[in-house]
């Protein structure tokens, strides 16, 4: 079996009693950078074979991981830390195994996410996780266009040597009044959460050099809340009077612009007609 085994995103004491049973008692331990495991490994006294899987070697690595599984064999998989298969190659290797209809078990975790969500004043119980930005402009601007439309709260990871530029991008994009919270060290000593605009923040990066990995949570677009609340919702008659004029508009004869408005509104025509009926009565 693959077991996914979280592993502490900074503080060492987060930790499972599962987590390093799992670990103790696999056959061996597949992780992202072999070294890094190797210093978690020692500290909790666990000798066990490591093997490499990671973005560049995953389909060959993953298939022997997968032969391995089937043979009967117990893999754990393991990130750099946190949660494997999150934002990571590891959902490969899942999906993998769902394809060959073998079983995967969880041991759940430390997740910098879901941590950043928690300690950040932005609205929990509605949100979206949107991993690394695109490292190109152009994608990272179409990113956080996307971001922008968003009522939901997101969260989003980003490396020291990138979050400059992309806070510049989220400014253009969202705007400079938009509220953010930056969040890095979770769980350690200098643990660090920043909550403020992002005009804000891009000057405080202006001042102070990015070091550490960062989890940025951006508040949820309240404009759009607020005039989605306030609208008033359509009736069905005027959904279908809408759509039979723009339907006519486009070329439909009557007939088959009532047949189209059945189809997409789960109705009979007599419905349609009827409402479009009573609606050129008034």
């Amino acid at each position: 079996m693959l077991y996914l085994v979280a592993t502490p995103i900074g503080n060492l004491s987060d930790i499972s009693k599962r987590a390093i049973e799992a670990l103790e008692n696999c056959d061996y331990i597949a992780s992202e950078d072999t070294r890094h495991t190797l210093r978690l490994l020692n500290a909790f006294g666990i000798k066990k074979k490591l093997v490499s899987y990671h973005q560049h070697n995953m389909e060959k690595s993953g298939q022997s991981i997968l032969n391995d599984v089937m043979s009967g064999k117990d893999v754990c998989l393991v990130s750099d830390a946190g949660c494997p298969a999150i934002s990571d190659p590891g959902n490969e290797l899942v999906k993998l195994m769902h394809e060959n209809n073998q079983k995967v078990s969880v041991i759940p975790g430390a997740n910098a996410a879901i941590s950043a969500l928690m300690i950040s004043p932005f609205n929990t119980s509605s949100f979206c996780f949107e991993g690394f930005p695109p490292v190109k402009i152009s994608l990272k601007k179409k990113f956080f266009e996307k971001i922008q439309k968003e009522t939901r709260t997101c969260i989003i990871y980003e490396a020291p040597h990138k979050i400059v530029k992309t806070i510049d991008v989220a400014k253009q994009i969202l705007g400079g009044d938009r509220m953010i919270s930056v969040v890095k060290e979770i769980t350690k000593i200098h643990e660090t959460v920043i909550v403020d605009t992002i005009e804000n923040i891009s000057k405080y990066f202006s001042l102070n050099e990015p070091k550490g990995e960062y989890v940025i949570v951006i508040e949820g677009n309240k404009d759009i809340t607020d005039e989605v609340v306030n609208k008033k919702p359509l009736n069905i008659d005027e959904i279908v009077k809408m759509q039979y004029e723009e339907h006519i508009k486009n070329g439909f004869s009557r007939k088959d612009a009532m047949r189209k408005i059945a189809v997409d509104n789960n109705m009979s025509r007599n419905e349609v007609y009827s409402i479009l009926f009573s609606v050129s009565r008034r």
